[in-house]
């Protein structure tokens, strides 16, 4: 990190930028202790670990981002590592869902995709960061829906409420994919603008799946 760069170098952000996911980031570590505390030994653990995980970086690597002011090369950097972890906690999101909420066979299958998709969208944001803002989000998206043909065994597991939490959830996603990929709203621009309206939706959607998961595990237990 330096401030010697001139001015022009370092992009003006709006005033919240990275506020909302600074504090997303003490939640996860908080709410992720408590996670993998309550869910079963053994494979459901195992899970909740990898949901925590993904969550904590996400939020973390994400607030580091935009709260400090890099250097042009660091910033580059910072950005694939941002972009790459969106793609985690995707994956990291449907892990503990596969494992508790499925039979074995389907489980499996539904992992394989999962990661997979992951992986294509963790290549694309280390090696095609400049790629229009259309092409990570709509792969963002395709990843996260990957689970709908599974919805019905979930749902078999996790009820009503915690299946509507986690639907609810993937829609926020969704419109936070949508706001970051046309700008749009752009309520406050310079304190809080279409960025920020994407990482609102993102915490809310992460909040929703957290009770999600915890709800799941305390079923299992």
């Amino acid at each position: 990190m330096t401030t010697s760069l001139p001015e022009a170098s370092h992009p003006t952000k709006p005033r919240l930028r990275g506020i909302l996911h600074q504090w997303g980031a003490v939640f996860a570590a908080g709410a992720g202790m408590v996670l993998v505390a309550t869910a079963p030994a053994g494979r459901p653990r195992f899970g909740a670990a990898v949901f925590a995980l993904t969550l904590c970086t996400l939020f973390a690597v994400s607030a580091l981002y935009h709260r400090v002011t890099w250097e042009p090369a660091a910033r580059t950097r910072m950005r694939r590592l941002d972009h790459a972890s969106i793609f985690l906690l995707i994956a990291g999101t449907y892990t503990p869902l596969a494992i508790v909420g499925l039979p074995p066979g389907e489980a499996g299958t539904l992992l394989c995709w999962i990661w997979a998709g992951a992986f294509l969208g963790i290549a694309q944001s280390v090696f095609w960061v400049s790629a229009p803002k259309a092409v990570s989000a709509g792969l963002a998206v395709a990843v996260g829906w990957m689970i709908v043909p599974y919805f019905g065994s979930v749902r078999a597991v996790l009820g009503s409420v915690a299946t509507g939490m986690l639907l609810v959830g993937g829609i926020a996603y969704t419109l936070g994919a949508l706001a970051y990929a046309f700008k749009r709203p752009n309520p406050v621009p310079g304190v809080f603008a279409y960025h920020e309206v994407f990482h609102g939706l993102t915490l809310v959607a992460a909040v929703l799946h957290f009770a999600a998961v915890l709800s799941m595990m305390r079923g299992a237990a």
